[in-house]
């Protein structure tokens, strides 16, 4: 009878995704807190185990080879179910307690990580809640890698291979100059939006996808896409360049610039907020109590917003 090959280490397969995400022997001995001669080693006795080069190593960088590539989904997976359940043994019986690394949007973090750092130590006393600032793209990435545990973000994307908890529903609405001839009115219509100046955020920002998906054409007024940061958009609003769409909890951010707001005509134009995770943790249960705990919050901090309702 043939021999069964014998199967790969878990430090093995751990290395091999460490290096492929960091694709530096250096970064990913120090992530993972060993030696780069140990992490060379495991990656070596894992080449010979599978009979085939992952990595090319150069003087620089790390470059996965197309078997690393064919291979990297399924080392993933090992190692984020292999984590899944240690976290279930640690965590039997004593939910939501030690560290949360906590991903949130750029366009929530300003006016939600105060509430949710002011708020959540009542809420959840044994959590410690690691926030990082960072944009979806990036978010769904460190999430699927494990580098973070859950994120709130705009949920009306793709999620890869991540689930949302809904939260709820935040209004959008629209900046515009004080001078502006919108400027309090509360029945815009989304197809007025095409014959404005509209100011958009960089590519890999949602909100600038959500605004465009609010339109239809842009045959007079092409869409501008000015800066990577929702507070510099919004002056150059208050300078007059253009208007921009904004969620309406934004608006608390906005202290001493000079601006004015319309509304959409109801029901008007929302995004989405929810918790996401990845499909293959066992921490379902504790991350729709967190979604819980932060909507709560959210509430109690006269947040603008609505509950999710059913969508078609």
């Amino acid at each position: 009878m043939p021999t069964t090959p014998s199967l790969p280490s878990f430090s093995q397969l751990r290395a091999f995704v460490a290096l492929c995400d960091y694709q530096h022997f250096g970064e990913a001995a120090v992530i993972l807190g060993v030696s780069q001669p140990s992490l060379s080693q495991a990656i070596t006795a894992l080449e010979k185990r599978i009979g085939g080069e992952l990595v090319e190593r150069t003087t620089r960088r790390v470059l996965v080879t197309p078997l690393g590539q064919t291979l990297l989904p399924y080392a993933r997976e090992a190692v984020l179910a292999a984590e899944a359940f240690n976290d279930a043994v640690a965590n039997q019986g004593v939910a939501l307690t030690g560290t949360m690394r906590l991903g949130l949007i750029p366009t929530l973090a300003p006016y939600l990580a105060p509430i949710i750092l002011d708020g959540l130590p009542r809420e959840l006393p044994r959590l410690q809640p690691e926030l990082r600032e960072m944009v979806t793209g990036d978010i769904l990435d460190m999430l699927g890698q494990g580098r973070l545990d859950a994120a709130v973000i705009a949920v009306d994307v793709d999620l890869r291979r991540a689930v949302a908890i809904p939260m709820y529903d935040e209004p959008l609405v629209v900046l515009v100059p004080e001078n502006h001839p919108w400027a309090g009115r509360t029945d815009v219509e989304t197809d007025e939006l095409e014959d404005q100046q509209l100011l958009l955020l960089d590519e890999g920002n949602c909100l600038r996808d959500q605004t465009l998906a609010l339109c239809q054409r842009y045959s007079t007024r092409p869409p501008a896409a000015v800066a990577t940061t929702l507070s510099t958009v919004v002056r150059m609003v208050s300078h007059g360049v253009g208007i921009t769409v904004i969620p309406e909890g934004a608006l608390r951010m906005l202290d001493g610039v000079d601006y004015a707001v319309a509304r959409f005509a109801g029901p008007g134009p929302v995004r989405r907020i929810g918790v996401v995770r990845r499909t293959s943790s066992s921490r379902g249960a504790d991350f729709v109590r967190l979604a819980d705990s932060l909507t709560r919050l959210a509430v109690e901090a006269g947040l603008p917003m609505l509950p999710v309702q059913p969508r078609e």
